[in-house]
This record gives C-alpha cells, structure tokens and sequence, in this order.
C-alpha cells in the first residue's frame, strides 16, 4: 500500500510541476510577446511609413524638407537626442515623448522587422556614396557591355552578368572558350575591369577603413574585391559593414527616431513588465501544497479498501472469513464485490470438494470392504468361491468400475478435454433403442438433433434409469419430443422444493440413507449436466412431490421432424 501511496504523491507533485513550469513559461512567452507586439504596435500597421522616411534618408544627407504622412495617428521624427525634426501634431517637448520609440530611421542600419528584404549587413543597397558614376560613365560603361558580349565573346560564352549598386556591370566569362583578339574587344575589356577615378579613390578609402578595423583585432589585412555586392570573407564581416557605414554616413540622413501617438496627442509607450519572483515562488509553493494534500486525502481514501480487501486476502489464505463490507459504488466497491463472490465461491467449492471427497470414500468403501471380506473368508477356509460368490465379487467390481468411469466423465468434463464426435442424430431411432432396452417407458415424436450420438443415448438412460426407479410399477415414464426439446417425465414421488435446486449436485441423492436399493452413485444427474453443457445446451428441471419430475433437455440447432 505505502508503494502505491508513494507513486500517488509522486505523480501528483510530478504534474504539479509541470503545470506550474507550463503555466509560468507560457505568461512568460505571452508577456514577452505582448511587450514585442507593443513595441512595434504603432508601426505594423503603415510600414509604408517606415519605407517612405527611409527613402528620404537615403536620397538626402539631411532631413530638411521632410514630411510625414497624414492619417489618424500622430507621427513625431526628432533626432537621437530627442530634438524634434517633424510633427504632424503641436510638437511635444523631450519629456513628453515615449522612453522607446517606436522605431530608428537609418539607412546604415535597417530594422529588420520592417525591411525584410534587407541584405545581411543592415545597410540599404541603394546608398552609393563615393562609387556614384555619371551618367556620361554609365553610358560608356553600358556601350563597351554590349559590345563585348554581343560582338566578342556572344551571349552564350557570357556565364553571369552582374551589376553593382551604383551601376557598374561586371562581366563573368568562360574562359574555356575562344577569346576575342581584336583591338575594340580588348579596349572594352580593359575598359569594363578598370575603375574610374572615382570608384577607385572609393575603393582605396574602403580598404584603408577595413584593414584598420583588422588590424585593430589582430586579423591580416585583406583586399576588397569587385563582385556586384559585399560579400565579405567571415574573417571581416563585421568589419567590412562597419567601414562601409563609416564611408557612406556623409551621403545620407543622419539617424532620427520616429515616435507615434494617438489622435489625441497620448503617446503609445510599451508598458515594461517586471516581474515579481518571490512571488511567483510563493504561489507555486502554495498550489504545490495544495496539490500534495489533496492527493494525499484521495490517496488514503483509495489505498485504505485496498488494505481492507489485503487483509481479507490473509485471511482467506488461513481459511477464516474473507468477507468485506462494501461501502462505495466506485470501482473499488465493485473489486470489493467481486472478491466477495470470489470468497464465497472458494468457500462453496472448499465445502464440495470436503463434501465429495467424503462421498467418494463411501462409495469405494462398501464395495471394498465387501470384497475384501470375501476374499478373506475364501482364504481362511470360511467361505467357499463357488459361482454365487464369484458372481457377487463381480457385482461389487462392476460397481467400482461405474463410479471411476462416472468420475473419469466428471473430471473430463471439468477440464474441458470431453471429447464429441456430433452428427445428425435420429431421435424416432434413439427413442426406439431405449424402448427395447426399458419396456416399461414410453416414447413419442422424432425429429434430428446435431448432437454425439453415443454421449445423447448416455444422457437419455441416465434420466430414464432414475424415473424408472423412482416411478411404482403402475405409474408412467414417457420419453418425447416436438423437434426443439427433449423431455423426460415420470409419475413418481417426486423431488421436495428444498432438494431441487441440488439435483445435479455431484453424490447427492434424494434418499438421505445412500443405500443402492434407491439410488446409484449420485453422479449420474451431474453427469448429465456435465455432458448437456458440453453440446452447449441447457437442461431444467421441475418437480412436486407425490406426482412425478419433468427434465427438459434442451440443445442448440435442433431441426424440425424429417419424418
């Protein structure tokens, strides 16, 4: 009992646990969610917003001009330290503004949130800067483009095209293939894989900014190479991005913050959620308590029948009472139950195997003992073994060899092992036979039954033998059928209401004094029962005394009279 006590309280602490760790972690996830969703709340909803002022950035080195658009909530753009740049509302002073704004306009540095499509270094790929071309270089660069790869090489020797952000193509070609020899091709050639004055005074000021940001870290310089787009080595990413931010700060807006209020002028601040972990603890601990009482009181309550029901189980074991009282209803009052009936089931087959081991001692006893006293006056010259003697030895061995063969049916019976060999069964031809072998019964109907020929007539003697011998001599036994039931009925003396309910009990025999003179081994009855639930069918059996008893044997697929 302790054990199942113990695996109670474990697995309710263990689901205690669990739910508060749940319960705590998911208010942890929704807050920390919530406090996300708050911050970014005033701008989800127009990030076209956010895409227009980056543009603005992008395309001006500072926010004079700047306008914001209109609608129903109020946008304020003011610079790092809070000086008001835009407002499309009566402007607010540094201490009126929410403590996080609500997002940081900067072309070097995108929000990820709102620019999606933003390249790995967070700067926006329209800025140029000092690789800006003119449109006369651009125009040149474009013309010596087509030329070599569609008058040179062709477009299928041409493996990629790309072009940078400030509108330089660059041109990949396989060079497996046949190369072009004439003067104009080479010049485009060279011309398209040298940088303008411009592009290479850039270039240098980029490399200068990297390799001092590596050398800072202890890192060997690199060199920079023209690819379409900053595609650094893993070793100067960071350092890469950060030159570059360096470079272009001068071509655009400086960094602003952009705040969003309602339409009444209230800000929109996110709310900080600090939370309290002592108590926490303390309401944790408090359900955890809870928890453990509560299962302890319904832990005692179910392991105590089940103690109760244990002790029952010693008792039964030293053959004492092993009843019960059954208080509830639940499933531990019906195991209650059952182990009541399973008490007083074991207590009635301790009662009949007592009972039948005393009845078989009886019955072997007086042919024993007969015998055994013949024998001994034979063979102290008392007695004289002439043929009456010889034939009561007989007599008394043949009743032995019934009993063991009736207990050798019983016990085969009580294994399940009885063997049936069934078979269409004429019952008009089985009535007939025992008619001949008992003159005084009499039989009527037929029909077929699917029944073991050989254990049915077993069946039909075993009752008519009784009715006969409990039938006087002017009475009736009638033996009949109408196709569905087989019955067995005499005039005799009857069976009492108290008595009838044991007939098939096995050595029980009406008369009290179990002399042979009115009955035989009191298993015939069981026998019959024994082998009628063998061919799954029932027998009944209905008796007033001083008028006659009725068996009625009734068997499974029994088909209408053939005849």
């Amino acid at each position: 009992m302790h054990s199942v006590l113990a695996r109670l309280l474990a697995a309710s602490v263990l689901v205690a646990i669990c739910s508060i760790t749940a319960t705590a972690w998911l208010a942890a996830q929704s807050t920390s969610t919530s406090i996300k969703q708050e911050l970014g709340a005033a701008l989800a909803g127009d990030a076209a917003t956010y895409r227009t002022l980056i543009t603005f950035a992008v395309e001006h080195r500072g926010w004079d001009g700047v306008t914001l658009p209109s609608g129903n909530r109020r946008l304020i753009l003011t610079t790092p330290d809070r000086k008001v740049i835009a407002d499309t509302g009566t402007s607010l002073d540094a201490s009126q503004l929410p403590a996080v704004p609500s997002a940081v306009i900067n072309p070097l540095e995108l929000d990820l949130a709102q620019a999606q499509d933003a390249p790995p270094d967070r700067i926006d790929a329209r800025i140029t800067g000092p690789f800006q071309l003119s449109e006369r270089e651009k125009g040149s660069l474009a013309e010596d483009w087509r030329l070599y790869t569609l008058r040179c090489v062709g477009p299928a020797a041409v493996e990629e095209m790309k072009t940078t952000s400030w509108g330089r193509p660059i041109v990949n070609v396989d060079r497996t293939a046949p190369q072009p020899a004439t003067e104009a091709c080479i010049a485009a050639e060279q011309r398209l894989s040298t940088l303008t004055l411009g592009e290479s005074a850039a270039f240098n000021d980029l490399g200068l900014r990297v390799n001092d940001c590596l050398r800072q870290r202890g890192l060997p310089a690199e060199q920079i190479t023209l690819n379409g787009s900053w595609q650094p080595f893993a070793s100067n990413a960071e350092c890469l991005a950060s030159a570059r931010r360096a470079q272009l700060q001068p071509y655009v807006a400086p960094a602003a913050l952009l705040f969003v209020t309602d339409a009444a002028g209230k800000t929109t601040q996110a709310t900080v959620v600090k939370f309290d972990v002592g108590r926490i603890v303390l309401v944790a601990a408090i359900v955890l308590v809870l928890t453990v009482g509560v299962s302890v009181v319904v832990a005692l309550r179910m392991t105590r029948p089940l103690r109760t029901l244990t002790a029952a189980a010693e008792r039964m074991q030293h053959g004492e009472d092993a009843q019960v009282d059954v208080r509830s209803r639940s499933e531990i009052g019906q195991l209650a139950r059952a182990f009541n009936d399973m008490a007083a089931h074991r207590a009635r087959t301790d009662a009949q195997r007592k009972a039948m081991t005393s009845d078989i001692s009886h019955e072997l006893r007086n042919p024993l003992g007969t015998i055994r006293s013949w024998l001994e006056g034979a063979r102290d010259g008392v007695v004289e073994l002439d043929r009456t003697t010889l034939t009561a030895l007989l007599d008394e061995a043949l009743v032995l060899q019934h009993l063991i063969d009736d207990l050798q049916d019983l016990a085969l019976a009580d294994a399940g092992e009885l063997r049936l060999h069934p078979s269409p069964v004429d019952l008009r031809e089985l009535f007939d036979q025992l008619v001949a072998a008992h003159p005084a019964l009499v039989a009527e109907g037929s029909g077929i039954v699917n029944a073991d020929a050989v254990r049915l007539r077993q069946i039909l003697t075993n009752l008519v033998t009784n009715a006969l011998r409990y039938t006087p001599s002017d009475g009736t036994v009638r033996l009949w059928t109408d196709g569905r039931r087989i019955t067995v009925s005499d005039t005799g003396s009857g069976i009492s209401a108290e008595d009838l309910p044991h007939v098939f009990d096995r050595f029980w025999r009406a008369d009290r004094s179990r002399t042979r003179d009115t009955g035989g081994s009191g298993l015939g009855l069981a026998i019959v029962h024994a082998l009628v639930s063998a061919h799954n069918g029932t027998i009944t059996v209905g008796s007033t005394v001083g008028q006659g008893t009725t068996f009625t044997i009734t068997l499974p697929s029994q088909k209408n009279p053939t005849r």
